[in-house]
């Protein structure tokens, strides 16, 4: 179940990084989007060029994400942030939105990373016999004590404006556990936010 998303200021183009904390945990991420906001004061709205913008430090990882907006999207409609506007204006918030106004975009969708929580979890123990076996000294099956694991969980936001008006029409909360690496990270973020702005009409199919 969703919960609703209010945010208390409005998201802008600005310096926000996008940057992983180092040591990301090795195994299988799952991405889910845990919250969802719309301006309840605009009907519907469909973007028809649309600019995919990770605000990241990262050179690097900005591309990875920009780039699998546009494939998640479609290069019909979909242009990477990077092609628009430039690694050093970046973080210039006039210079992002007069970069964007002139690629005649009616749509930007900006990612930025919120926060990386970690969760310790407790593993119970696996055994494998019968029930009563587990009281046996030496009963003869193979027995895994639990133990505690630590749990990673990346926080992003995203962020749908209206480039005409400079409005907030949608946002994003999405939880990552446990991504392997940065490409896996913003594979998935940018697929699940594409598939429900998809589901919430901002974007049409592809």
């Amino acid at each position: 179940m969703l919960r609703t998303f209010s945010p208390v200021s409005r998201l802008r183009f600005g310096i926000a990084g996008f940057v992983l904390a180092g040591g990301l945990i090795s195994g299988c991420a799952s991405t889910q989007i845990t919250s969802v906001w719309r301006d309840p004061g605009v009907g519907p709205v469909q973007f028809h060029k649309v600019v995919g913008v990770a605000l990241s430090q990262d050179a690097t990882i900005r591309r990875l994400a920009e780039d699998e907006f546009v494939r998640a999207v479609g290069p019909a409609i979909a242009l990477a942030g990077y092609s628009v506007i430039p690694d050093d204006e970046i973080q210039d918030k006039e210079k992002a939105k007069a970069r964007i106004e002139a690629a005649g975009a009616d749509g930007a969708v900006v990612f930025r990373l919120v926060g990386v929580e970690e969760q310790e979890r407790w593993v119970p123990p696996t055994s494998y016999g019968n029930a009563w076996g587990y009281w046996g000294y030496a009963a003869p099956m193979v027995y895994e004590p639990g133990y505690l694991t630590t749990d990673r969980i990346v926080q992003v936001e995203t962020a749908a404006y209206a480039v005409p008006t400079a409005r907030l029409v949608w946002a994003a909360h999405s939880d990552t556990l446990n991504p392997a690496n940065a490409k896996q990270l913003v594979g998935e973020v940018v697929r699940a936010a594409v598939e429900r702005m998809r589901k919430d009409g901002l974007l049409p199919e592809k």
